[in-house]
Parts: C-alpha cells; structure tokens; sequence
C-alpha cells in the first residue's frame, strides 16, 4: 500500500533578518533534528521511493540532511509550487 509522509522543514535561522525567506538557511537546532528525523525514519523503514521538496534554502538542507541517513536514496524533485503554497 502506498503511504504519504509529510515532513516540515527544520527549525530555520533568523540570524540575518534582512535575508529573503526563500533563502534562510538552518539554525544549528534545525541541523541537529534533520539528522535525527533521517536517523528515525530509517529505524522505521519509513523510506519514501519520491521525496517532492520545495526548492527554499532551507528545505533543500533539510532533505539533504535527512536523506544523508536513509539507506536508500530516494527519487528528488524540487516543486516551485510548494513553496508558494
């Protein structure tokens, strides 16, 4: 049976308040929690066979960051779209 996982970027860092949203990057927090959901969604098997990701900085980083601790690296492509959602 297919499943759908919907997973929120980390926590983003507001460091720089004159930097545009789209181009945010992770706090040290949000790097952290980005590991240790790639950790966890391995530990359950949960591992998608797409990843559909917003092309923000902030997204991009966390998916690398999670996908760096799946055994599998899933299919990736970045939707304009999501971000304007």
């Amino acid at each position: 049976m297919k499943q759908l996982l919907l997973l929120r970027h980390a926590k983003s860092s507001w460091d720089d308040p004159g930097l545009d949203d789209f181009d945010r990057p992770l706090a040290e927090r949000g790097v952290k929690a980005a590991r240790s959901i790639g950790r966890e969604l391995a530990a359950r098997g949960w591992l998608p066979d797409l990843a559909l990701v917003s092309p923000a900085l902030r997204t991009r980083d966390t998916w690398r960051l999670v996908a760096a601790e799946l055994p599998v690296q899933p299919r990736i492509a970045f939707i304009k779209a999501l971000y304007d959602a």
